[in-house]
């Protein structure tokens, strides 16, 4: 069963429209040329779908679709097989008999190959079939664009370039398996991708999963996991693939002296990592404005950090990261700037100036197996679209441009986003408007704030607290003033500092 869902394909979301052909009868030349591109993958993209039986008008599928006859459905599906075998070296795609809009399709998923370059002949029809000599010249196909056509001279080094090294996310990881994947993960995302799946967890087995969704293999040992497969359903990927983890400090002061910072690590599969991080952020990092106009109704809101932009920053390094490199993505947090480190850096052939005005456009991508898996949760957008965004995101919030360092080798990017000149100079009182005490009396529960009371009244008039300060001035055991430190962090306007043996309370 082919995960996407052909009414997710058929109404233009997750999947971009040159990634998809539309026919509407079966032509066994024409289908096995575009599954021989699809499989050949010039583009980088994963491959495509391909639809039988539905009319476009301008590349747009015409709804609902004409769809097929019921009598033609299995001699079609026989057929496909037949004569992509013609297909050197072997290459069949998954095949789906769906119903949509109460017609009946032939649906296609022709996933990038790993055994490449692929060729096929001009004419798949025999002399008997045709009744009249065919051109059997084996050729290769492929799909630079929106369309199927025979590969040029220049390009054919291109496509023996790119199967000579098969992208890292897409090997099989010898040291993997079954128990280091976690189901929960992997249903949890056949859930949140709608996939077509969703109905089958109940009886398909955690292998026949890995191998529907084409991050496993079935070998004659057993089973056998990608790499991409222990990136997104892994309980701890960063066991076999290093750097497969996000590292975030935290400086608290001026002069990011490694004496004064906060430090997390996290882990699981890349897209959980991906969320965790932002929901850090977003609770301990983003902070926003409002601030009246005269002469204007409604008041101006901006944010420290624009989230879209930070989100599409972060998602942009976990998705364009070497993962044979054991070196995490790093994420540094300053008092004034956000700084998002992933190794390497763009390609060299990219221009950093268009790179850094967001008009760019890979002709390649490193990881679009990742890309797709992303895509199918909306953590990314269309392909080359992410610096644009950025752009956009902090333009619209009033924020500084961004700044995107590299080295001559391209080695690593470093993506700096900075703070709201509003925000840069502004203490607590000045962001808030309010005082600490009076902020807090409405957050918390009266009881809750009498307790506090006297530790927030400190914190506004030294800065911070330490633990010892705090059971001196309340007269409390130092197991009392973790359960009141508990409630004041648990706010979100209180932030712990420093190590365990040297930790200070101040506001956020």
């Amino acid at each position: 069963m082919i995960p996407i869902k052909i009414e997710t394909l058929l109404e233009g979301r997750k999947v971009e429209q040159n990634r998809i052909e539309y026919k509407e009868g079966f032509n066994p030349s024409d289908l096995v040329h575009t599954v021989c591109a699809y499989a050949n993958d010039i583009a980088g993209v994963d491959g495509g779908y391909l639809v039988i039986g539905v009319k476009t008008e301008n590349g747009i599928p015409v709804l609902p679709p004409a769809g097929l006859s019921v009598d033609l459905l299995d001699d079609i599906q026989l057929k496909i097989f037949q004569y992509c075998n013609k297909i050197e070296p072997r290459y069949i795609p998954k095949i789906d008999i769906v119903e949509y809009q109460g017609a009946h399709l032939v649906y296609l998923k022709c996933a990038a190959g790993d055994a490449g370059p692929y060729q096929a002949p001009a004419d798949v029809y025999s002399k008997k079939e045709a009744g009249k000599d065919q051109d059997r010249t084996m050729k290769y196909w492929i799909r630079p664009a929106s369309l199927t056509t025979e590969a040029k001279q220049s390009e054919l080094a291109e496509l023996f370039e790119k199967f000579a090294s098969l992208p890292f996310v897409d090997r099989i990881n010898n040291r993997a398996s079954i128990e280091h994947i976690r189901r929960g993960y992997l249903e949890d995302f056949i859930r949140e991708s709608n996939s077509s799946l969703i109905g089958e967890l109940n009886t398909r087995s955690l292998e026949d999963l890995l191998v529907s969704e084409e991050v496993a293999e079935e070998k004659d040992e057993g089973i056998a996991i990608k790499n991409i497969g222990l990136l997104m359903f892994g309980e701890r990927p960063d066991k076999l693939i290093p750097g497969s983890k996000i590292e975030l400090v935290r400086f608290h002061d001026k002069e990011a002296e490694a004496s004064d910072f906060t430090e997390k690590t996290f882990y699981g599969p890349i897209w959980k990592q991906v969320r965790d991080v932002l929901d850090y952020i977003k609770t301990t990092v983003i902070e926003e404005k409002v601030v009246k106009v005269d002469g204007k109704a409604e008041a101006e809101r901006f944010f420290n950090y624009p989230y879209n932009a930070l989100e599409e920053a972060i998602v942009n390094a976990v998705l364009h990261k070497n993962y044979k490199e054991d070196v995490p993505v790093e994420i540094r947090i300053y008092l004034d700037q956000i700084q998002i480190i992933n190794f390497p850096g763009p390609d060299r052939y990219i221009d950093m100036g268009k790179f850094a005005a967001g008009q760019i456009r890979a002709r390649r991508y490193r990881n679009p197996k990742i890309g797709e898996f992303f895509k199918e949760i909306d953590l990314s957008e269309k392909k080359s679209t992410g610096i644009s965004k950025i752009l956009r995101e902090l333009k619209r919030n009033g924020s500084p441009l961004p700044e995107f360092e590299t080295d001559a080798n391209r080695t690593y990017l470093i993506t700096t986003i900075k703070m709201h000149e509003t925000f840069q100079t502004a203490n607590f009182a000045q962001k808030n408007e309010r005082s600490l005490s009076e902020v807090l009396s409405e957050v918390l529960s009266k009881k809750d704030f009498e307790k506090v009371s006297i530790i927030i009244h400190f914190i506004e008039t030294k800065g911070e607290i330490t633990p010892k300060e705090a059971e001196n001035i309340t007269g409390k055991s130092a197991a009392t003033v973790r359960r009141y430190f508990k409630i004041l962090v648990d706010t979100d306007y209180i932030i712990p500092v420093g190590s365990t043996n040297n930790i200070v309370y101040r506001a956020r």
